[in-house]
């Protein structure tokens, strides 16, 4: 169920741009307004391609997942680089 809000969600700005386009025909949206959305979507990619980079383990690293400790508290998750 979550999943199907989530596709919504992604889909609500292309469906109210298209019934933009249905009622307002005859408006072209500006030379402006196309720059912006450009610059908008390449600061897009470049910032998910930069945290996709920056928060990489390496490639032999183990992740240990978060788990209860002995006295109750949760010992977050962690990544163990292994011994060369």
């Amino acid at each position: 169920m979550v999943y199907l809000i989530e596709f919504f969600l992604f889909l609500l700005p292309f469906a109210l741009y298209a019934l933009w386009r249905r009622y307002n025909p005859d408006i072209e949206p500006g030379p402006r307004v196309m720059l912006a959305a450009a610059a908008g979507v390449l600061l897009m990619l470049v910032f998910a391609i930069w945290y996709g980079i920056s928060v990489s383990m390496a490639p032999d690293a183990i992740y240990v997942p978060a788990e209860l400790g002995p006295d109750g508290r949760v010992v977050p998750g962690r990544v163990v680089e292994p011994a060369r």
